[in-house]
């Protein structure tokens, strides 16, 4: 593949019937990329009460391990190892299991939030000079997103932070009457509406820390709203990969099956 400067090479077998194809990334070990990660698990998890009564959501199992687990093998698995653990909600479930990271080929370390900071204002708890991009991820989200074309994204477009989205469709059982004043100009009948949501994965540049105020409540759209408005530069990511929210009883219902199938 290399000595002639082929990128895909199908595989056939004895009888010459194509069976699949190989590229030549799969023989190139991919660099590490220079991030750090932040998973956001100090939530309180209430839509899914009962299951957190006892557990915070991250500790929830899929399968047969906790989904923040996943997650963390997932990062792992990007070449990011270390990682910093925002906690409050029964944050003694989380330190119990995965300690200070050892046992899973990880450092990772804890960002304390003695009252919830937001989905951004605990980043300005973490300890030390943040002199690498940080990959934010909510503790709740099941994906296979590649972290690593998040990170050249990011780079290629030279951004100050890049927000992963996903493609949303809101379906309307109605027909909607489009209007200019009093007089009808068109009707859609049943439309499907179209509209690009967060995926609640961010990608910050450094710099970025300096837009978060310290100790005060402070969520990602107002930290998005701020940097476009002093000119920044923010670009979207898409993600055509599997995604979930788990954010409800149905959601983690689905995430239980899925972890079934590929079980």
């Amino acid at each position: 593949l290399r000595d002639h400067e082929i990128r895909h090479l199908p595989m056939i077998d004895r009888h010459n019937r194509v069976v699949g194809l190989v590229t030549l990334d799969e023989f190139i070990t991919p660099e590490t990329p220079p991030i750090q990660a932040v998973i956001m698990a100090g939530g309180m998890g209430t839509r899914l009460r009962p299951l957190t009564d006892d557990l915070p959501k991250p500790m929830l199992p899929v399968g047969d391990r906790p989904l923040m687990e996943l997650i963390i093998n997932q990062l792992k698995q990007a070449g990011i190892n270390r990682v910093h653990l925002t906690t409050h909600y029964k944050k003694e479930a989380i330190v119990e299991h995965f300690g200070n990271g050892e046992h899973f080929g990880m450092d990772l370390r804890y960002v304390e939030e003695d009252q919830p900071l937001g989905t951004a204002g605990a980043l300005s708890r973490i300890d030390g000079p943040v002199n690498e991009p940080l990959l934010v991820i909510n503790g709740d989200i099941l994906t296979r997103v590649d972290f690593r074309a998040m990170h050249q994204f990011h780079q290629e477009h030279g951004a100050d932070m890049t927000v992963a989205v996903r493609q949303h469709e809101t379906h309307i059982p109605y027909g909607v009457v489009e209007n200019e004043g009093a007089y009808v100009t068109g009707i859609s009948e049943k439309p499907t509406i179209i509209h690009l949501i967060s995926a609640g994965i961010y990608l910050l540049e450094p710099t970025v820390m300096d837009f978060i105020p310290k100790e005060e409540s402070y969520d990602m759209p107002d930290l998005i709203t701020h940097l476009v408005a002093e000119g920044r530069k923010v670009v979207s990511f898409p993600i055509p990969e599997y995604w979930l929210d788990i954010g409800q009883l149905a959601d983690y219902q689905a995430a239980q099956a899925d972890a079934g199938k590929e079980g």
